[in-house]
């Protein structure tokens, strides 16, 4: 009888813990030079035991027609830079729908970002905070039904987004036309309001923009 292949993303879900603690460490602690050095030795010998095929990334999941399914979501929440669980570059951020008191349905993220995301003091850096703006905002597109790709970003800081502490955003549409979507989206910590944005969306059909990326795999230019 065939063994059934055991699940990986249980135990890779420490790893990518210890891989968030390590960047943190590097980014804020006084370092030994003759620990580092047995660092090294050790994050090698790690590397050499994580070797594997690729895997498969979400939109390839999807078939030839990019349909967005259980599994497909699954992989995008594990892979993405922002929201993934198995990603140690991730924070990451989560998220879920919500209703604001007005009764507007929102996209409600959550994050708690450390050190390592440190821009001005005792804040997190205005890139990180625009990133995570993008992921919600492109998030609150489900709650219209449809998806695209972000065609312009505007962010007013209002205030230093502390680090080590609970952040809340909220996006939702604000109109549609056509292939427009405009969504809003604030950012929180406590009762201060230390961020807010507006996101264009413009609908694209994605077996067009993934087919034109692996043609570019193929031109000088191309990674």
């Amino acid at each position: 009888m065939t063994e059934a292949p055991r699940d990986w993303r249980a135990p890779a879900l420490p790893v990518v813990e210890e891989l968030r603690e390590l960047s943190k460490a590097l980014a804020v602690n006084t370092l030994d030079p003759d620990a580092l050095a047995q660092a090294a030795a050790l994050v090698r010998e790690a590397r050499a035991l994580l070797d594997g095929p690729p895997r498969t990334r979400w939109y390839d999941r999807g078939g030839a027609t990019l349909e967005i399914d259980e599994e497909t979501a699954r992989a995008y929440f594990e892979q993405s830079p922002i929201r993934g669980s198995l990603n140690p570059v991730a924070p990451p951020l989560t998220v879920e729908p919500g209703e604001r008191e007005d009764g507007t349905p929102v996209m409600v993220g959550h994050a708690h970002l450390g050190m390592a995301y440190e821009g001005p003091p005792h804040g997190v850096h205005g890139g990180w905070v625009a990133a995570l703006f993008d992921d919600i905002l492109g998030a609150s597109q489900w709650l219209a039904g449809t998806r695209g790709v972000t065609a312009r970003l505007e962010v007013q800081y209002r205030h230093v987004t502390p680090l080590e502490e609970d952040l809340r955003f909220e996006a939702w549409i604000e109109s549609q036309k056509g292939r427009r979507i405009v969504a809003k989206a604030t950012c929180h910590a406590g009762d201060t309001l230390t961020a807010e944005a507006e996101a264009l969306f413009l609908k694209v059909d994605f077996r067009q923009v993934q087919q034109k990326m692996k043609t570019r795999k193929g031109k000088p230019g191309g990674s």
